[in-house]
């Protein structure tokens, strides 16, 4: 199955077709789609580069945390 992005209206139909409470559209290669409501964007959990980026601000607050933490304890 060769992947491609989707357009709108085909967004619409998959989300009308699965009512998922996310997107999970494998098929699909966007990282950003429109939310189904109002304005904004959420991501596609299908697409590897979601993870990859979800793994990345993750572990930029453990390290902050991690560093913030080793700095209190050699001030005290």
């Amino acid at each position: 199955m060769d992947k491609r992005k989707w357009t709108k209206q085909e967004i619409d139909t998959y989300r009308e077709n699965n009512s998922t409470f996310y997107y999970l559209n494998p098929e699909d290669s966007n990282f950003l789609v429109p939310k189904p409501y109002g304005l904004g964007w959420t991501v596609n959990w299908a697409n590897p580069k979601t993870w990859f980026f979800v793994f990345l601000i993750t572990s930029f607050y453990v390290a902050r945390f991690f560093y913030r933490r080793q700095k209190k304890s050699k001030n005290t």
